[in-house]
């Protein structure tokens, strides 16, 4: 039966139905793969209408692939057979590996007020971080870089930590993709949040930082200058360790980077590198000598010199190592330098060591902070609030409580010191007191008792420093109580100094070998602190003459110049101190000579009868100077002196200073040894005459060759020639300018630089590097050691002495040598032979006069000393300029003056007296030389 419907209706029904079927078909193979695609894909995570921060962790996913195998960024958007994997709810931490990690997830904005938002990752020791944003069409809508391996400027904000602002209009969809690579662990920790809210979050996470860091400098700069005060090598070692663990800080909360090196990559990339060894090295070293284990307990400073072995090589492995392989080797020793450390503090606090209870408390503090962030960059805990900022609260409570125990630790010492100290002066003077009529114990007592006193200036003027620094309530007290103890024990010194000067008796001198330039540093290292403090100038001339070593009683010889040196200090407010050794008398035939030292004051000076009963004991003990003090310390030196075999005086006038000389024969060492610095040369540039002078001769005497300036106009003078130094030597403000240091060093061909600078006074951060100190008053020996470490040591040892360079025109030069001291008169009329000139002496100024106007015509310089009887030199030289001034064709006379005094005031004077340059004695023969020079000018053009 044929169907009721028409045939080509069949067809089209059929075609229809197909159709159909293939539309359905194709739907459910849609869906089938959108499924699969979700399933691979991360889901997407809503922000509410109200929301403003959200942490994208449940939609988060990720892959790892080695380096060369990481796909790009085209890759990923086109392929879809990649792993993609869910990192779970919180946040990501793969620890250290090597892999580059891509990470990935979705967000739909509901919020209707906020389209401008951030994504902060909140740990800055990411290597390279690149963000990408995919719109809902699958196109790149901004790409941003970050990361520590990079530079700073490439970021697309300025915040320490790597942020990156994101457009997300409302009801939209958008993909982030994090590509991610680094040396140090890879931890994610990701928080999108609007600007307004970004902002605030900055704004508090800054002042935090800010009180923090700010809080370690303070400490760290107070420390520093409590080291330069006591100068205890552990502050050094307690301020390194607060500096590196500071600086580490600031790396990792991406502050260093910000700051210090925004734009050194090189930097950037390896400063934990380096950083991570010296957490490992500083600890133990400091550890080692706060807790004194090496005397204290041997056994346990094995141990810790084997972790500072440890931390040692792994510094020296740096260079060499990758940061891949290093840093976690790195990590794990300064665990177990942390678990070592505080092990050894308990067992230390069980001995009952008193230095170990606060310090492991310390120590405590950092541990937990230190374990919990290097078991968290390990991956084994997860990462927190707690993880991350427990390490910055360890690390300064660790930095105040160590502080705080080396306080105490140094004024538990100091005070220990001092009461036994003064317990054992009392006991001795007890002692004495029972056999107080023996004449040969009195002596014994006045003499130790005088020694004693000695000591008591250093520690004396270190506890006054101390006592003016900022402290705690607990600190001054301590402080205090060491103070007081000092001067209880000044006072019992005082009492054996008054109860021996009524008994005296012989003693028995220890004649030793020594070195005079050593007796000279042990004795001005007594006045250092005291001389910067003051504002008192201590300046040391040694005659090139003297020789090196001697036969003497070393501990007399030092008790009398100090002494001499403390009453100079006494009664000197202003102007300068000087401590002068000279040669009086060469050797005789038995390998005698006499040595002449001066302490030079400028201070109130005495008058003839002061000075007529200044070496004689008072037979009224009650009786007291103005400077609170019997004069028994010169009684004793003019004592000891005449044990000695030698002299002791002095030479004053109220108001202008005193000269106490000692005249003292010693046994001269046949076996002299050769200059170090023989064929060496030296600038020197200060704006003080004896320090110049000072310098100049120490050098002479050591076989330099020095030139000197009082400033660097002089030094750079166009007419003098440029040549090579060895070394160059200058006072703070000459070095602190950059631009002075550069023209110095090409006008004298790069020289080794000293830095003259005040003891105890604070360094400028301007200084160039390659830099040695020398604190003044200088040390010889200090001085002597720090320029033989310059370049070419050896040399002075291997080259030949330079021939004598004699002047020009010498034989022919006339000159008048006006002085009244002999031996003054002996030291320059030998220079002068040594120059090849023969002068004419005379003794005082009149008779230099006399010479001028009998033969005006004859003469051409005159070293004419300022102080002198009948005429000094001052009136000489008005006289002969106001005779050249009434005869007109007489030539104009050169004069140089000679005075023991440098301040401005009297160069000042001898200027308006009419002398064309002024020499401060001693004289070396190179200031001679000059002198002479820059008087060879033909008569005719003066």
């Amino acid at each position: 039966m044929r169907s009721p419907l028409h045939p080509l209706m069949d067809i089209d029904t059929l075609f229809n139905d197909s159709k159909a079927t293939l539309l359905l078909l194709v739907a459910f193979l849609s869906v089938c793969l959108s499924t699969l695609a979700s399933a691979n894909g991360p889901d997407t995570q809503i922000i509410g209408e109200q929301q403003e921060h959200l942490h994208p962790y449940k939609g988060l996913y990720s892959f790892c692939t080695p380096a060369d195998q990481s796909p790009d960024i085209t890759d990923i958007l086109q392929r879809r057979d990649l792993p993609w994997q869910p990192t779970g709810a919180g946040v990501p931490n793969l620890g250290f590996i090597r892999d580059h990690c891509w990470f990935r997830f979705s967000v739909r904005n509901l919020n209707q007020f906020h389209s401008a938002w951030q994504l902060e990752i909140d740990y800055a020791m990411l290597g390279e971080i690149d963000v990408y944003q995919i719109d809902a069409g699958g196109n790149l809508v901004a790409h941003f870089q970050a990361g520590m391996d990079r530079d700073f400027s490439v970021r697309p904000g300025t915040a320490p930590k790597p942020a990156f602002p994101l457009t997300l209009p409302a009801g939209t969809d958008s993909d982030i993709l994090l590509k991610v690579s680094s040396a140090h662990s890879i931890q994610l920790p990701l928080e999108l949040m609007t600007q307004e809210n970004y902002n605030a979050s900055t704004q508090t996470q800054s002042i935090v930082q800010g009180i923090f860091f700010g809080g370690m400098l303070v400490m760290i700069l107070y420390n520093l200058s409590l080291f330069f005060s006591i100068r205890e090598k552990v502050y050094l070692l307690y301020v390194c360790w607060s500096a590196v663990v500071t600086l580490f800080m600031a790396v990792l909360h991406g502050y260093a980077q910000r700051y210090l090196w925004p734009h050194s990559i090189l930097i950037s990339q390896y400063i934990i590198h380096y950083l991570l060894p010296l957490v490992a090295l500083l600890p133990p070293l400091l550890a080692l000598h706060f807790l004194s284990l090496q005397e204290k307990s041997p056994r346990l400073a094995v141990w810790l010199r084997i972790l500072i072995g440890i931390g040692t090589i792994l510094f020296l492995a740096t260079p060499f190592t990758s940061r891949t392989f290093l840093i976690p080797i790195s990590a794990s020793a300064i665990l177990l330098m942390d678990f070592s450390i505080f092990l050894i503090g308990l067992i230390r606090t069980r001995a009952g060591d008193p230095d170990a209870r606060i310090f492991t408390l310390a120590w405590f503090c950092f541990i937990v902070g230190a374990a919990t962030i290097a078991l968290n960059k390990y991956g084994l805990i997860p990462r927190n609030i707690l993880t991350e900022n427990l390490m910055q609260i360890g690390v300064f409570l660790e930095v105040v409580l160590l502080s705080l125990a080396l306080a105490r630790r140094i004024n538990r010492l100091k005070e220990a010191h001092s009461n036994s100290v003064r317990d054992r002066a009392i006991a001795e003077m007890e002692a004495f007191k029972a056999g107080a009529r023996n004449h040969a114990k009195s002596e014994f007592l006045a003499t130790m008792s005088h020694e004693i006193r000695t000591p008591m200036n250093g520690i004396m003027g270190m506890t006054d420093l101390l006592r003016r620094t900022d402290m705690t309530q607990q600190q001054e007290q301590y402080v205090g109580t060491i103070y007081q103890s000092t001067q209880s024990l000044l006072r019992v010194i005082n009492d054996i100094l008054d109860y021996s000067k009524i008994e005296s008796g012989k003693l028995e001198l220890d004649y030793r070998s020594i070195a005079l330039e050593n007796i000279v540093d042990d004795c001005v290292r007594l006045f250092a602190l005291h001389s910067s403090e003051k504002g008192l100038p201590l300046y040391i001339h040694i005659d090139s003459r003297v020789p090196e070593r001697i036969k003497t009683d070393p501990i007399r010889l030092k008790q009398i110049i100090t002494n001499l040196l403390s009453n100079a200090f006494k009664c000197t407010d202003r102007g300068h101190i000087a401590l002068h050794v000279n040669l009086k008398q060469p050797p005789n035939n038995k390998g005698v000579c006499m040595l002449m030292i001066e302490v030079v004051d400028t201070g109130i000076g005495l008058d003839e009868g002061q000075q007529s009963s200044l070496f004689q004991a008072f037979t009224d003990l009650s009786a007291k100077t103005k400077h609170n003090g019997a004069g028994l310390g010169l009684v004793i030196c003019k004592r000891l002196i005449e044990l000695l075999g030698g002299e002791i005086g002095v030479s004053s006038s109220l108001g202008r200073g005193a000269t106490f000389w000692i005249s003292l024969p010693v046994e001269v060492e046949t076996n002299q040894r050769k200059p170090v610095l023989e064929n060496r040369k030296a600038v020197i540039i200060s704006s003080s005459a004896p320090q110049l002078l000072s310098l100049s001769q120490m050098l002479s005497r050591w076989g330099a060759k020095t030139l000197e300036y009082r400033n660097v106009a002089a030094a750079l003078n166009p007419a003098n020639p440029s040549q090579a130094v060895d070394y160059l030597i200058a006072e703070l403000p000459v070095l602190e300018n950059p631009q002075n240091v550069e023209q110095l060093r090409a006008q004298f061909d790069n020289p080794a630089l000293i830095l003259l600078h005040p003891t105890g006074q604070p360094l400028s951060d301007n200084l160039p590097e390659n830099l040695l100190l020398i604190e003044t008053p200088f040390s010889c020996q200090a001085l002597k050691r720090s320029l033989l470490t310059g370049p070419d040591e050896n040399r002075a040892f291997t080259e030949k002495r330079a021939p004598l360079i004699c002047l020009d025109q010498a034989n022919i030069l006339k000159v008048i040598v006006a002085e009244d001291n002999a031996v003054n008169q002996l030291v320059i009329d030998s220079i002068l032979k040594s120059l090849g000139i023969h002068a004419t002496l005379v003794s005082d100024g009149e008779q230099a006069l006399e010479l001028v106007r009998n033969r005006p015509n004859h003469w051409d310089i005159i070293f004419m000393d300022c102080e002198m009887p009948i005429m000094d030199g001052y009136q000489a030289s008005r006289e002969i300029r106001a005779l050249e001034a009434e005869h007109e064709a007489q030539p104009h006379c050169w004069i140089i003056a000679l005075s023991a005094h440098a301040t401005g005031d009297y160069v000042q004077k001898a200027r308006d007296a009419g002398v064309d340059d002024y020499l401060s004695k001693p004289v070396s023969q190179q200031q001679v030389r000059d002198a002479l020079k820059r008087g060879q000018v033909p008569k005719g053009t003066r």
